[in-house]
């Protein structure tokens, strides 16, 4: 049996971005939740969000999944802008996939339809 795969640091700093924010702003009513927020993760990166709740991390990953919008910046999956007017959000999800760790299942959809969402 053989263990995991190394993989080469200098190899993976060259590769472009897989998803990069930047300078993403996130507000609900009067309330800043993500302010000027810059991320870049790279192919074979795992990154962990750590936070006290309320600090943004689920919204992060809604406005990068396109499930809220962003009032400032920009979303980049591969070297796409997805937060440019006119992208197609069904699109953008069907090359993302995200669990949460509190989820809702919409009890009238299939299953299915509850995963492809």
């Amino acid at each position: 049996m053989n263990g995991p795969e190394q993989i080469d640091q200098e190899q993976v700093d060259q590769e472009p971005s897989r998803i990069r924010v930047e300078d993403v702003t996130k507000t609900y009513k009067d309330k800043v939740v993500l302010d000027g927020l810059s991320l870049t993760v790279r192919p074979h990166e795992v990154v962990c969000l750590i936070g006290p709740s309320g600090s943004g991390k689920s919204t992060l990953l809604r406005c990068i999944n396109l499930l809220e919008p962003i009032q400032g910046g920009r979303i980049y999956l591969d070297d796409d802008c997805i937060t440019d007017p006119g992208v197609n959000g069904n699109a953008v999800r069907r090359r993302i996939g995200i669990v949460f760790q509190s989820y809702n299942l919409f009890p009238h959809l299939s299953v299915m339809d509850n995963v492809t969402l």
